[in-house]
Formats: structure tokens, C-alpha cells, sequence
């Protein structure tokens, strides 16, 4: 009895000791393995969720501000492969009371963001006659934005009046007029990396990221091409009808990878006809 409890209580020998160890190892290298590489599969999935959400928001912004721009009125100043310049709709309203006497105009039906900034202009739609080709949209100067200032021509209070300097003469109560900025959409680069950046024109100031990162111009972070209403490609601002925007962005965050996406839409001007 003695001999045989010692035969059944006997440890494990040296190489069975050896052998578990290795396929714990096995077991434990493969298992990191697995976990390393879904962690790269995750990393570089965020990575190109990063990249779409960058140059969908790039294409948006674009599109949003473009889609206001009649290139015919005068809105586009500049364009480039790279940049665009023109005039940014920020606030809208309609004319109820002109006043030469005292530079004013009063506006109701207000709508968007209309509080005083440097450089801040305004565009009010002037109608000769009832003949159409001799109306247009007159730039005017604004100093001064308040709230109320007393009622309009017919009936009804206004709710901003305008200070302005130009020319007000022919302005008709119940025009429509539209407060604008005007902005310049560039691709600057900002702490190594490269970025859609908007900036006022004119203005000593920095680009401000809107959107990005993308990439560098050299590969085509944004792209903007230009056509005229025949599909010509055209460098001319006031015949542009369509704008082609296609922007890149990295899949990455280091420069050692230049694995980009890209992202193409159109978009037609305002009163392209």
C-alpha cells in the first residue's frame, strides 16, 4: 500500500514541466499576436475614419459658402487651384425704410448673423425697371448695426437699421439685402500638418483651420477647378457656373506614410444661367 500511494502522488517531471511552459508560451505569443494586429486593424480603421471625416467636412464647408456665390453679381474675387476669395453671406433681410438724409437703411425680416465685424458690407438688389438685364445687387458700406430704430415705410417696426455709406438712390422698400464678408479659403500649414484655413481678405491676420487635416499641396490636399457654363475650364471669376472640389487627406498622423484618401464633389454657383 505505502509503495503504491507513493507511485500515485508523484510530482511532475522536469521535462513535463518544459513542455507546459512551451505551450504556454505558444498559447500566450499567438494570443498577443492577435491582439497586436486587431489593435493595428482598429488604429489604422480610425486613422481613415479621421481622414473622411476631414475632407467630408472640407467639401461641405466649401460647398455651403459656394452655393451662395453668384459669380455673375461680382461675388467671386479671385481663384486659384488652391484658394478661393469671395463674398460670404452672413446675415439677410428686407429693406422697410430708406433714409439719404441720414445714411440709413432699416431691415425686417431678418435672418442669420448680423452684427458688425471689420470689413462687413452690404448688398442691396436694386430694380430699375420692370425690363429684365438692368437690375443688379449694389455693395454698400456698414459702420453701424442697431437693433429697432423706430417702424418701417408702410407699416410695422424694423428690427436692425443699418448706418451705411454709398449710393442709395433707386433702393426700393422691400428689397431684399444681404450683409456679407468677405473671406478667403486657402490650404495653409499649421504645426507640421496642413489645413483648409479661412481668413478675412484684405486682412493681416492668420489663416483659421476650418477643417483638416489634408494633405500637403505638393499632394494635392485641395484641388479647385473651375467651368464655365459650356463645361470649359475657365480662370476667369466672373464666369465660373461650377466648381470642382477634390481634396486629400492623410491615413495617417506621421509623414513617413503618404497613404491618402480622396474626396471629389461639384457644386453650381448661384444664378449660374
Amino acid at each position: 500500500m505505502t509503495s503504491a500511494h507513493r507511485a500515485l502522488s508523484r510530482g511532475f517531471t522536469l521535462v513535463e514541466v518544459l513542455i507546459a511552459l512551451t505551450l504556454t508560451g505558444i498559447v500566450v505569443a499567438g494570443t498577443l499576436q492577435a491582439l497586436s494586429a486587431q489593435k493595428k486593424f482598429y488604429a489604422r480603421q480610425a486613422r481613415i475614419l479621421d481622414a473622411r471625416h476631414a475632407m467630408r467636412a472640407s467639401t461641405t464647408i466649401l460647398s455651403s459658402e459656394l452655393r451662395e456665390v453668384s459669380a455673375a453679381s461680382g461675388d467671386l474675387y479671385s481663384v486659384s487651384r488652391d484658394s478661393v476669395a469671395f463674398r460670404s453671406t452672413v446675415g439677410f433681410g428686407v429693406i422697410c425704410r430708406v433714409s439719404a438724409s441720414t445714411g440709413s437703411l432699416a431691415l425686417t425680416q431678418v435672418s442669420g448673423h448680423l452684427r458688425l465685424e471689420l470689413a462687413d458690407s452690404l448688398l442691396v438688389f436694386v430694380e430699375r425697371t420692370q425690363q429684365d438685364g438692368d437690375d443688379s445687387w449694389r455693395a454698400l458700406a456698414v459702420s453701424g448695426i442697431s437693433t429697432g430704430g423706430g417702424g418701417c415705410a408702410e407699416r410695422g417696426s424694423s428690427e436692425r437699421v443699418l448706418t451705411v455709406s454709398g449710393d442709395l438712390s433707386g433702393i426700393w422698400v422691400g428689397a431684399p439685402a444681404r450683409l456679407f464678408r468677405a473671406y478667403v479659403f486657402k490650404l495653409f500649414e499649421m504645426d507640421g500638418r496642413w489645413w483648409l484655413g479661412r481668413r478675412k481678405r484684405g486682412s493681416s491676420l492668420d489663416y483659421v483651420p476650418v477643417a483638416g487635416p489634408l494633405a500637403p499641396p505638393g499632394s494635392s490636399g485641395l484641388r479647385l477647378t473651375y467651368f464655365r457654363g459650356d463645361g470649359a475650364a475657365t480662370v476667369n471669376p466672373t464666369q465660373v457656373v461650377r466648381v470642382s472640389i477634390d481634396v486629400r487627406a492623410p491615413t495617417n498622423r506621421t509623414l513617413s506614410d503618404p497613404d491618402y484618401r480622396l474626396l471629389s464633389t461639384s457644386v453650381y454657383l448661384r444664378n449660374n444661367d
